[in-house]
């Protein structure tokens, strides 16, 4: 039975995939909730509006978003490695094709 130390704590491998699985959920969230309120408020939101409805805009579609792409996690990880595959075989073959 494999055990990780994280920090002072020796884990479980379901204990170690729960907490990796908990990290990849918090920093989808973040990163879709700050970069979909960044865009809304750079290309949607009026200055002039009232204070209250200015955030309501902003801060609604940002958890919304944040609460898509964690949902997603699953989705979105098999698409980043998918992603790192194809550049590697693409790295490689472009090697290839300069060696010949």
């Amino acid at each position: 039975m494999a055990r990780y130390r994280v920090g002072n704590r020796y884990l479980s491998q379901e204990e170690f995939d729960a907490e990796q699985d908990w990290k990849w959920m918090v920093g989808l969230f973040l990163v879709g909730a700050v970069i979909t309120g960044y865009l809304i408020h750079l290309y949607v939101v009026n200055p002039a509006w009232h204070d209250a409805i200015r955030f309501i805009v902003t801060v609604t579609p940002s958890i919304a978003a944040g609460y898509l792409l964690a949902r997603f996690r699953a989705f979105i990880i098999a698409l980043l490695g998918l992603a790192v595959a194809l550049l590697v075989i693409s790295v490689v073959i472009s090697i290839l094709i300069k060696m010949v």
